[in-house]
């Protein structure tokens, strides 16, 4: 698709920027489930449902995953927006600028956050025990240069 503003031809871009999240936490046996739940909550819609899979950690301690997956473009905006509005202005800025590290050769872009602190309802970045976001870049080509300039563009007014 080839976008025309004022005359002036523009780059490419997709219709769609993602394809598709997929948002998942661990809610370990010694944390309270609904807690998580409401951590996850942070950026993803109350609409949007939630699996829960109980398995197995470690020495067979007991765990349940949380997932919420959409496709939906409405969702996957809201999404993208909820982190814009909640994550801390340095972090989203040093999330825009370190992008291709958080891309795969696949395009999806890999974003971790803080669970303990998204259950005191603050989004920030975390790797320990974290909320995984994974969300499939609408890229053509599937590169990941065209990959990095999408997901730039989703968080450049941040």
């Amino acid at each position: 698709m080839l976008l025309v503003v004022n005359g002036s031809d523009t780059s490419r871009r997709p219709k769609k920027a993602i394809h598709s999240i997929s948002v998942s936490v661990f809610a370990h046996a010694t944390e309270n489930e609904s807690k998580v739940l409401a951590a996850l909550r942070l950026i993803v819609p109350e609409h949007v449902s939630v699996d829960r899979l109980p398995v197995s950690g470690h020495f067979g301690n007991p765990m349940i995953i949380l997932t919420a997956r959409t496709e939906k473009a409405s969702e996957t905006r809201h999404i993208i927006g909820a982190i814009k509005k909640k994550l801390p202005k340095d972090e989203l800025t040093e999330l825009r600028e370190e992008i291709p590290q958080h891309l795969s050769q696949r395009c999806t872009l890999v974003m971790k956050f803080d669970k303990q602190a998204a259950a005191r309802g603050f989004l920030r970045q975390g790797k320990e025990d974290p909320i995984v976001l994974r969300a499939k870049i609408a890229a053509y080509p599937a590169r990941v240069e065209t990959a990095t300039r999408i997901t730039r563009d989703l968080f450049d007014d941040a």
